[in-house]
């Protein structure tokens, strides 16, 4: 971790989360802008990622340019097998929206446009479908590019701990990312790739040539989700 931190510090690392939100979901309070201006401070590059919509994009390209700071275009999407709830997948460097909907049509539409395809806390049961985690991840594991390994909001550190397993036995890119869905969980996970650019950024977690940092938020966020849902962070 000392040769990591040194890293950082002398900015040879780009550091990416891989999964953030917005009020868009209506989940949350965290605000386009907000993010840019805290991850500007931070050094820390996000990946927009709302849940089945890129509405958020067109705000997070204003307020890119305006802090001087890349993201990548995601977005994280509901997925179904025989009209039954099969999980979550992150879309990332993505270019179009893509609708919730069959498994393998989702899977195929982000190939269509060269997405990046990495499975969203596949081992969270407190996720729905509940008590269950990801139902088909050995039938898709060869379709798609990455198991998320690390997500600060998975209530229960087993979850991140079998993600990450799987990964390993079957030798499988990775991604990590906070979820964040409020400002205070902002900065607890990353990426951490020897890389210049996004592109490059991109190449490296293809070829498992990168590594992660994480915390796990603090469980008052699964609360603050609930009141959000019911409009108490409206603004």
């Amino acid at each position: 971790m000392k040769n990591v931190l040194f890293a950082i510090l002398q900015g040879d690392c780009l550091l990416i989360d891989m999964h953030v939100h917005t009020v868009y979901s209506g989940h949350g309070s965290l605000r386009v802008n907000e993010i840019f201006k805290i991850y500007k401070t931070k050094g820390i590059v996000p990946a927009i990622t709302e849940h089945n919509t890129a509405k958020p994009w067109k705000e997070a390209e204003h307020f890119s340019k305006k802090y001087s700071l890349p993201f990548i275009k995601g977005e994280e999407i509901k997925v179904y097998h025989n009209a039954k709830l099969v999980g979550e997948l992150l879309g990332l460097f993505m270019n179009e929206e893509i609708a919730p909907g069959s498994i393998f049509e989702v899977i195929d539409r982000l190939h269509e446009q060269q997405a990046m395809i990495s499975v969203a806390h596949p081992f969270d049961v407190l996720r729905k479908p509940f008590f269950k985690g990801f139902t088909m991840l050995e039938q898709i594991r060869k379709k798609v590019d990455a198991i998320e390994v690390f997500n600060s909001r998975c209530y229960f550190s087993a979850a991140n701990k079998k993600a990450k397993e799987f990964a390993d036995r079957n030798n499988m890119p990775f991604t990590a990312g906070t979820d964040a869905h409020f400002a205070n969980e902002l900065g607890n996970a990353f990426m951490i790739i020897d890389a210049s650019s996004l592109e490059e950024a991109r190449k490296k977690i293809l070829a498992k040539k990168c590594s992660y940092w994480g915390k796990p938020s603090s469980k008052i966020v699964h609360l603050y989700t609930q009141l959000a849902k019911l409009g108490f962070f409206r603004q």
